[in-house]
């Protein structure tokens, strides 16, 4: 076997860690959420750095890195204002417009209207959904936790509210292949389901 390449984190080029952990923690998830101002302007944009992180009561994280100057990005501000965010999952047919909603858009300007997606009303909190993705989740702001150095924000949300289209569901579950999710990879890559493997294991916890 060849040797590994040896990384220490405290002495290798930022740059090149990132890599690292965005070559090697893959497919990550996308967490796109929509997000309004306090003086009502929406904005819409993807996160890969994002997971479930409790079911009692349910909660989601978004960590969203700062801006270059060290400034907050438009959806951590809008967070932080009004303490409400909708994630909205990002399926094969809006792959293109989610990628679309990077783009550094001016604060004041929506997301929506740049990519021609559609702002729909949510239930419990205002900022509004994507209607064209099949399932989201209504979040209020449980708290934002700022890490290392650099005060890297990962801001953790109670979900209270959900809406699934019961065209992606089969006997109670998500079927993964109607919904056809999008996950990133690293660099500019993003992928779609390939094989679904199945195989049972006992735990102890029902599923």
């Amino acid at each position: 076997m060849p040797p590994y390449l040896e990384f220490d984190p405290a002495v290798t080029d930022k740059r090149q860690v990132y890599r690292l952990l965005t070559g090697a923690v893959v497919p990550r998830p996308i967490g796109w959420a929509s997000t309004i101002s306090a003086k009502g302007a929406t904005n819409l944009a993807p996160f890969s750095f994002f997971t479930v992180v409790c079911v009692i009561p349910p909660m989601i994280s978004l960590t969203i890195a700062r801006n270059p100057d060290g400034s907050e990005k438009h959806t951590l501000k809008n967070v932080r204002e009004t303490g409400e965010f909708c994630f909205n999952v990002v399926t094969q047919p809006v792959w293109k417009e989610m990628v679309d909603s990077a783009n550094a858009i001016p604060e004041h300007d929506s997301e929506f209207e740049a990519t021609g997606l559609t702002p729909i009303p949510s239930v419990k909190i205002k900022p509004p959904r994507v209607k064209e993705v099949p399932i989201h989740f209504e979040c209020k702001l449980e708290r934002v936790i700022e890490l290392g150095p650099n005060r890297h924000p990962l801001v953790i949300g109670e979900v209270v509210y959900m809406h699934v289209d019961p065209a992606c569901m089969t006997n109670g579950y998500i079927d993964m292949k109607k919904l056809d999710p999008i996950g990133r990879l690293n660099g500019f890559q993003y992928m779609t389901l390939g094989e679904i493997f199945h195989r049972t294991f006992e735990d102890g916890q029902p599923r």
